[in-house]
């Protein structure tokens, strides 16, 4: 299963366990209701740091958005492989952070 899909999948699950429906989730995340669907629907791709917002909405970790719960690792491989993830997260909200943040003074 790719990136994508796994997140996809990830990302129904999550928002049903928490019995929050698409149009819910996308006021909580200040976003278009068509703008879940369509990420849900593998037509969208979100930033990371929209994806921060999902996580932040649905109450759980961003990696839990990318977690496969279907392969068989070790706790020091799932770590390792969650660590990377959170990396990967915060780099993209830093960077996101620092081109605001240069449009602003922009302005």
């Amino acid at each position: 299963m790719d990136i994508n899909q796994l997140f996809i999948k990830n990302l129904k699950k999550w928002r049903k366990i928490k019995g929050i429906s698409q149009k819910t989730l996308a006021e909580k995340c200040d976003a278009a209701h068509s703008y879940i669907r369509q990420i849900e629907s593998s037509n969208r791709n979100p930033s990371f740091a929209f994806i921060g917002k999902i996580a932040e909405a649905l109450q759980i970790e961003p990696y839990q958005l990318f977690f496969d719960e279907t392969r068989k690792q070790t706790v020091s491989a799932r770590t390792k492989y969650i660590e990377s993830i959170q990396q990967k997260l915060l780099s993209s909200l830093s960077s996101d952070i620092h081109e605001a943040f240069n449009e602003l003074k922009k302005n």
